[in-house]
């Protein structure tokens, strides 16, 4: 079954966009096409709920012009900005980093924990945590003190901010499992893994499979409840 997904950079920046397109369509079957957008208007990073906030209208844009030409969605940020409403919106799957991440990590061990960039984002990430029901599996949740427009200024630091950090949460956290807390660690992936003895989970491809795996089995988010169309005259001023 052929398949075509559309990626939401959720910043407002093209500085990614050939090289997790290129990392995602390697990622990706040989039968899913994949195309890859930034938001026009909003943040350049995603590292704080004001950040989040102000890239979810433009999301909610992009969803909007083009929930009628593929067969699914991924906002491609750990955070998963406007990923509610952008279901709410849509009768195709809709996945996000963060929470498919999570969901898949139960799947290989008792505990996991996220290693991502900031201290701010800790919070945020138990919240996000709890609102899946996930409280009980989050070992941790660490950070190794690089934001995300530095990831890649030293990779050598990063990489080795990641691994300690990931030692850390599986010697003192009890972490069975690990996820790369910030889609743009994705290019570290390959050098982290080498270096741990314990599962990894990178949540840009983890998203995006769990998207075609969706597709493929025709399933979508029930319209009965939480995700129910929402009244979409009552929005004013987009």
């Amino acid at each position: 079954m052929k398949k075509k997904i559309l990626v939401i950079n959720p910043v407002a920046t093209s500085e990614w966009n050939e090289s997790d397109a290129e990392y995602l369509r390697k990622a990706a079957s040989s039968d899913t096409l994949v195309e890859l957008v930034n938001i026009e208007r909003g943040p350049t990073t995603i590292e704080s709920f004001y950040d989040e906030n102000f890239a979810i209208p433009a999301i909610l844009e992009v969803v909007k012009e083009n929930k009628n030409s593929f067969d699914g969605i991924m906002i491609n940020c750990f955070a998963d900005p406007g990923i509610n409403g952008a279901k709410e919106i849509c009768n195709i799957p809709v996945t996000g980093p963060g929470e498919s991440s999570m969901l898949m990590a139960t799947l290989l061990g008792n505990k996991f924990s996220v290693v991502s960039v900031k201290k701010n984002v800790v919070p945020m990430f138990e919240i996000k945590a709890r609102a899946i029901g996930l409280t009980k599996k989050l070992a941790s949740i660490e950070y190794i003190n690089i934001s995300v427009s530095e990831l890649e200024r030293d990779r050598t630091k990063t990489v080795n901010e990641v691994v300690k950090s990931i030692e850390k949460a599986v010697k003192e956290k009890c972490a069975e499992v690990i996820i790369l807390g910030c889609t743009g660690m994705l290019s570290l992936y390959t050098e982290v893994v080498r270096r741990v003895n314990v599962p990894v989970i990178e949540p840009a491809a983890t998203a995006l499979k769990t998207l075609e795996m969706l597709i493929d089995l025709r399933l979508n988010h029930s319209k009965i409840g939480l995700y129910t169309y929402p009244v979409f005259d009552k929005i004013k001023g987009y």
